[in-house]
């Protein structure tokens, strides 16, 4: 037996599954019949790359491809792939039953103890993940390897296994394999990582096959980007060495992650987080980086002031990261800066009810005043999903205002004492090490029940409280005391994350003693009453992070506090699934919402061990329902869902379509965004929502005006759906621009926007070039037209230039009369606004006013082509676009035509690569050249590579397309191709192909136009 063969072997050890069968570990077992080779077949010792009949491809939007398989060895000594049609059989446990003989008769359970765990492990589990791209038809040559077990794999186990099934993928091409740790290995194989590297084997996941980056909450952000580890970002804090101006750039981010300008993380987070909720609330832009070329860039702009904007419109991801270095200076920074400063926080003042607690059930939100936002929108709950909702009870701020009015030793109340110790405070904090051990003072204060607490009658009035029958609270089950301040959950702040919930016994505080154990859990050795979670909840108001949001909203606080929300708590070992789902109400016949879910008690709103929850889209309409898994929970075997697919699903939006309701009914607002946290439990399969809240959203009234920030580009003619062939061949050329970094104001918009710009253009067959600022070149003029000021156009009107500008607009003009036909050009920058709203970004480079429009005025008539065919001009329109990088997606075209005199042009070129959000058909344009090869106009063939001597023009969806070849304007053409031309008179050769057979037609040099 060779050293793989052992390798493999070590990892499954004998268990006795019955009698008369024989574990592999004692040397008897009988090796299984091998599956036929046949595709028909639902098992086989091998997989095809890239299309097998076995692959399943995955339902979700990002979900890759993936064919599981088992190892076993035999008897030989040889170790066996066996994948398994994932049609027939989406789990592991039904192929092995039904195909594999060692496994005949067994239990779910008993297979899991057969392969799961490395004592008694008779089998191999694992997976091929294959890329499975919607928007490309050529998928990237990987796929990655999968190894599922509870026990984690050596790092020597893992090379022998991968080395196994590599070798039974089947590709025609070579194909790069890649780890795929599963949730249960990934702790072990980043720890090896170094040493399975060394092997060839890299760790990576199948987001290195995601379309595009991730963004979990929209915003912009100018400040310093730092990279901190993710467990190191509060050491970094409360050094000073991260503080809340800067942008962090990190490998994962943790629940408590203080307030910062922006958060760019390198590793999957959640949709749902804490952190993405609080940061949805104050507009921080928070994104997972992807996309290879993204992450480069961005870790070479570390210590670099940078400008970030994050948004995600309707399934178009803009990810957009300025390098402002050199570019704005402190004065500059601060002014935009100051566009992102928090107003005033409205809150509802603390007020007393006159007693220490009431039912939640007939709650409003306006109660917030009295007991917190989160027990006044859990009435909602209450009235309208009273059988899915845990009955509850609130404890008002009454209790909270008569714990801080307490007198301590010195003769100072505990309110007083507080407010002494925080004074020296302000925003942001000038050190942060200090502030964070006064407010665990503070805390420490609070839960000492030794020199502080509550009275005998306080609690005596609690305690008559909970036991009130209405409640119906089991004294020996654990009551769960939720945070709920006026500074959380209300219409314009979310507080998120920020306070915590304790789990108290009611009996330990009713049998009169303080002797343990726990009768509500007989495995704690000390009692665990409910006054004792009360000043662990109350502590929380002092929570770093909430007390920082606090002081950066200028909360006054003595007009905010703690009251508590309460219900039986959730066992971890009851819960089957927990979740948090996001309800969109934008039409009266539809609802909108997204789950996240995760299996048992494992947190959506603070994931920190790599835990990946599941993403489902549900839409709710008057006439139907809809359910689309978005992606999959890495705790879940692949092809499987976190709860009952698609029943659940529907189950669970039905209920939150009904606290939509009451919400609208409540509140008398038909559009809105709430947030519900929910849970499926045992033993009933029960589905509860436990929490609603608003969720704020940014006012989308246009209030504040944008700053233009210098970054310079590259543009080019668009050579796609615009003008016409001839004009995109005359005016073809290449510009430099940078853009002054000014705040869009009608008069800082009085002069030129461009700083410097340079044209490389061609003219009688001659490259030129134009360089300094637009200003200064000839006879140059300028012109701005603000919104709603007209078109701003010439005489002649260009398309539908009628329309009142809803932007503004600015002209630059210049004359350039030195060539045989002068011309005049007019370079228009468009969709300059003039407001922008707070839902959008503050900053704006070049780019964001899309292409820029070049027209051009002749003295003498052009040849054009329009709807009719050839005719003449006087006016050339083309676009300008940012220049196309070449790109490994990039799409490659090969035409080619036959004249009728016998001709034939063979063309390449690219498109670039198709777009990656939803869209209502596509027009490609040309994103480059590869080669043009005419053929029987000359002795030997023309070849062109250049990108002035070649032009297209696609008509719609690239149903027909125009190509113009210029000969005389390819660098290197030989004299004697160039003379042949022009003794037969050709300059352009014009290709017309469409539907039907195509056209070619010459012009020559002395033809009209040209």
């Amino acid at each position: 037996m060779n050293s793989l063969s052992k390798a493999i072997v070590a990892t499954i050890t004998a268990i006795a599954v019955g009698q008369g069968t024989i574990g592999w570990g004692q040397g008897k077992a009988k090796p299984p019949v091998p599956p036929a080779e046949d595709p028909n077949l639902f098992w086989r010792e091998h997989v095809r790359l890239p299309e097998d009949s076995f692959l399943v491809h995955g339902t979700a939007q990002n979900e890759a491809s993936w064919v599981k398989f088992t190892i076993l060895p035999q008897a030989d000594g040889v170790q066996k792939v066996y994948f398994q049609d994932g049609h027939t059989y989406p789990f592991h446990y039904q192929g092995a039953l039904a195909n594999l003989e060692l496994f005949a008769g067994m239990t779910a359970d008993q297979f899991d103890l057969a392969t799961l765990y490395r004592e008694g492990r008779k089998a191999v589990l694992g997976a091929v993940i294959a890329p499975s791209i919607w928007w490309t038809a050529t998928q990237p040559a990987e796929y990655g390897v999968q190894l599922v077990g509870r026990d984690p794999f050596t790092p020597e186990e893992v090379a022998a296994i991968f080395d196994v099934v590599r070798q039974a993928v089947k590709t025609e091409t070579p194909y790069r394999a890649f780890y795929f740790p599963t949730y249960e290995q990934r702790a072990a194989a980043l720890a090896n990582k170094d040493w399975l590297e060394s092997q060839g084997i890299v760790i990576s996941s199948s987001d290195r096959w995601a379309s595009g980056n991730t963004i979990y909450s929209n915003g912009w952000a100018l400040g310093t980007l730092k990279f901190v580890e993710g467990g190191s970002i509060r050491e970094a804090y409360l050094a000073g060495r991260l503080g809340p101006g800067d942008i962090l750039l990190t490998d994962g981010v943790p629940a408590e992650t203080p307030y910062l300008a922006g958060i760019i993380t390198l590793s999957p987070s959640t949709p749902n987080s804490h952190v993405a909720i609080l940061s949805k609330t104050n507009g921080i832009p928070f994104l997972h980086l992807v996309v290879a070329e993204d992450v480069t860039r961005v870790q070479a702009l570390v210590g670099h002031r940078i400008c970030l904007r994050a948004y995600d419109a309707h399934g178009w991801t803009t990810v957009r990261v300025t390098d402002a270095d050199g570019i704005l200076d402190d004065a500059m920074a601060r002014e935009i800066l100051a566009l992102k400063k928090a107003g005033p926080l409205a809150i509802s003042p603390v007020t007393l009810r006159g007693d220490y607690g009431t039912s939640v059930d007939a709650l409003m939100p306006s109660d917030i005043r009295y007991v917190g936002g989160k027990a006044a929108n859990f009435g909602m709950l209450r009235r309208a999903i009273p059988e899915n909702s845990p009955v509850a009870a609130a404890l008002s701020f009454d209790l909270w205002t008569d714990f801080l009015s307490q007198e301590l030793p010195d003769g100072r109340t505990l309110r007083a004492t507080i407010a002494e110790r925080l004074s020296p405070f302000t925003y942001p904090p000038s050190d942060m090490a200090s502030l964070s051990r006064v407010l665990g003072d503070v805390r420490d204060l609070i839960e000492d029940g030794k020199s502080i607490g509550f009275t005998d009658a306080q609690k005596q009035a609690v305690l008559s409280f909970l036991q009130e029958p209405q409640f119906g609270f089991d004294s020996a089950k654990n009551l769960r005391f939720r945070s709920s301040t006026n500074v959380e959950d209300g219409r314009e702040f979310t507080g998120a994350g920020l306070y915590e919930s304790y789990s108290g016994c009611l009996a330990d505080d009713l049998d009169g003693d303080d002797k343990g154990p726990c009768h509500c859990d007989p495995t704690r050795g000390k009692e665990r009453g409910v006054f004792t979670a009360i000043r662990k909840v109350f502590a929380s108001f002092y929570n770093e992070n909430a007390y920082l949001e606090r002081l950066r909203q200028g909360v006054d606080e003595s007009q905010v506090g703690m009251a508590l929300l309460v219900h039986h708590s959730f066992p971890d070992e009851d819960e089957l699934a927990n979740g948090v789902a996001v309800v969109r109400r934008d039409s009266e016949w539809s609802w909108d919402i997204t789950l996240v879910t995760q299996a048992g008690a494992v947190s959506v709103t603070n994931p920190e061990d790599g835990s990946i929850p599941e993403e489902v889209l549900v839409t709710m309409y008057s006439f139907g329902r809809y359910a689309q898994l978005v992606r999959q929970s890495n705790l879940v075997q692949l092809g499987a869902t976190v709860m009952e697919w698609e029943s659940d699903y529907y189950a669970l939006g039905e209920l939150l379509v009904k606290v939509g309701e009451e919400f609208a009914l409540t509140t008398g607002r038909d559009r809105f965004v709430l947030e519900m946290e929910y849970k499926k439990t045992a033993p009933e399969d029960t589905l509860v929502v436990k929490q609603v809240r608003e969720v704020p959203q940014a006012n989308e009234t246009p209030s504040i005006t944008p700053f233009l920030i210098k970054e310079p580009a590259e543009y080019v003619v668009l050579q796609g759906e615009f003008g016409d062939v001839f004009a995109n061949h005359r005016l073809k050329s290449r510009w430099h621009f940078a853009t002054r970094s000014l705040q869009l104001t009608a008069e800082n918009l009085s002069s030129s926007l461009y700083e410097a710009a340079s044209c490389e253009y061609m003219a009688d067959g001659v490259l030129d070039r134009l360089e300094g600022a637009p200003s200064q070149w000839p006879q140059a003029s300028y012109s701005y037209t603000p919104p709603g000021g007209g078109s701003g156009q010439p005489d002649e009107p260009i398309s539908d230039s009628d329309v009142v500008a809803t932007d503004g607009r600015t002209i630059d003009t210049w004359t350039i009369d030195d060539v045989g036909n002068p011309r005049t050009y007019r370079l228009h920058t468009e969709n300059i606004p003039a407001a922008v709203s707070p839902s959008e970004s503050a900053i704006l480079t070049l780019e964001d006013f899309r292409d820029l429009l070049l027209e051009v005025d002749y003295e003498r008539p052009v040849l054009q082509w329009n709807w009719e065919g050839p005719a003449m001009t006087a006016r050339d329109q083309v676009r300008l676009c940012r220049a196309f990088k070449p790109s490994s997606e990039d799409l490659l075209q090969n035409r080619r035509f036959e004249g009728s005199d016998g001709a034939t042009i063979e063309v390449s070129f690219y498109w670039p690569p198709s777009p990656k959000g939803p869209t209502a058909g596509y027009t490609a344009p040309l994103a480059r050249w590869v080669e043009t090869r005419i053929a029987g106009y000359t002795t030997e063939p023309i070849v062109l590579h250049g990108e002035y001597s070649q032009t297209y023009r696609p008509e719609h969806h690239n149903f027909a397309e125009h190509f113009l070849f210029e000969p005389q304007l390819e660098p290197g053409l030989p004299p004697t191709i160039l003379a042949e031309l022009k003794a037969r008179d050709i300059r352009y050769i014009h290709v017309l192909a469409g539907m039907d057979s195509p056209t070619i037609t010459t012009y020559g040099y002395g033809d009209e136009g040209l």
